[in-house]
């Protein structure tokens, strides 16, 4: 036993603690930080209500992702061996843990059948030769033997993501089915594929621990982001949000000629008075049940409105595709909701009244500002007619007379 152990060792030394492996490992790394980054980037802007066909292509990015980082590590390989294939395991241990990273972090189907089919595509691995080798049935055993494992790792990431003990057993299970896979193939030694395991599990921690840093950054980004583009207190968009893409909004839909904008302004009816009453932490709470209550009526009604707090107790509603006549029901929808859901706080019960001015923009706006003066001026006069109304187009209505 201490022969073998230190076999694994010299093996160790001789064959990864010198320029090339070095090289490779460096590799491995930049290549897993792109695939991340990407990855990332591409999953956060798919959610369960995403087309088919958005999540199809980026899984066929993510599979072209990976399909390519194995290449390119095959390629860096031969050029540091000048086209030879000797001490091929050191690319080979690294083409396993961008696999099964791949698993880990990917977890969709093109990932999975990339695992599943690599061990015929691997090199020398789909010999013919081997059906007539005593070894055949190793290899049927470690392939069945890998696939279960690769199934319990697609269905159980979240699992292993938590458990230090689950990871490291199914990465070592993992690693020997795949080596035992190479081992057909290839004349190994038991004390090499011991030390091509233990290299394979060292690359991993590293992998692991590299990843945790960066998954670290990207959340401190989102952070940064949110806190930039979100409000603290109700946790809708902000009025930064809405002044970095009010541009944006204008110039898309003041060129399209068959597809209306409304914008929506609202404030809270006597606002002042809660807080003088009862509190800033009362009208603080108002706040957050006035926005979330909106936000949620928005989602749930499919109306295509983004709700931003614009400033203290206003508020914008941005519909996209719809004219202001067609924003009418919706907005007393949302009035309606909002009265038959009064705020319980404290042992108080508080009804809370808004205020509404609705416009659409007019092909006479030169830009954003001139839609946000209209609607300004809309909202003012619905107060000035005593709140708890709606003016769109300048025409005010009063809520309790209104239908649908």
């Amino acid at each position: 036993m201490e022969g073998i152990t230190l076999n694994i060792l010299k093996g160790i030394t001789d064959n990864y603690i010198n320029l090339t492996s070095t090289i490779i490992t460096l590799v491995t790394i930049g290549l897993i930080t792109v695939i991340t980054i990407i990855t990332y980037g591409l999953e956060r802007r798919l959610n369960d209500k995403s087309p088919f066909y958005l999540k199809l292509f980026t899984h066929l990015v993510e599979g072209a992702l990976l399909a390519g980082s194995m290449i390119i590590l095959q390629q860096t390989f031969h050029v540091l061996n000048n086209g030879a294939v000797n001490n091929g395991w050191l690319y080979a241990n690294a083409q396993l843990t961008i696999l099964l990273y791949a698993m880990y972090l990917l977890r969709n189907k093109i990932t999975l059948l990339i695992n599943l089919l690599m061990p015929f595509a691997y090199h020398h691995s789909s010999n013919i030769e081997r059906l007539g080798s005593s070894r055949w049935p190793f290899f049927l055993i470690s392939y069945i033997f890998l696939v279960i494992i690769i199934f319990y790792i697609y269905w159980q990431t979240n699992s292993l993501k938590d458990s230090t003990i689950k990871y490291l057993t199914l990465q070592i299970l993992y690693g020997a089915a795949w080596w035992i896979l190479l081992w057909v193939d290839h004349s190994f030694s038991i004390s090499n594929i011991l030390n091509m395991l233990v290299v394979f599990v060292i690359y991993m921690a590293i992998i692991r621990y590299c990843e945790h840093k960066m998954q670290l950054t990207l959340n401190g980004y989102d952070t940064l982001k949110k806190a930039v583009n979100y409000d603290e207190l109700t946790g809708i968009r902000n009025r930064s949000n809405l002044d970095k893409n009010s541009q944006e909004i204008y110039e898309q839909y003041s060129h399209e000629d068959n597809v209306p904008l409304s914008m929506a302004m609202f404030d809270i009816d006597h606002f002042k008075l809660f807080n003088d009453q009862y509190g800033h932490s009362t009208g603080d709470e108002v706040l957050r049940h006035v926005s979330h209550t909106m936000e949620r009526e928005l989602y749930l009604k499919k109306t295509h409105g983004q709700i931003f707090r614009f400033g203290g107790e206003e508020f914008i509603i941005i519909f996209r595709g719809k004219n202001a006549d067609e924003c009418k029901p919706i907005i007393i929808d949302l009035r309606n909701t909002l009265l038959h859901s009064p705020l319980f706080f404290n042992g108080k019960k508080l009804n809370v009244s808004v205020s509404f001015g609705v416009s659409e923009l007019k092909p006479t706006d030169s830009g954003f500002a001139d839609l946000f003066n209209r609607v300004d001026s809309y909202l003012y006069k619905s107060k000035n007619a005593g709140r708890n109304k709606m003016t769109i187009e300048n025409v005010t209505y009063n809520f309790d007379e209104t239908t649908k």
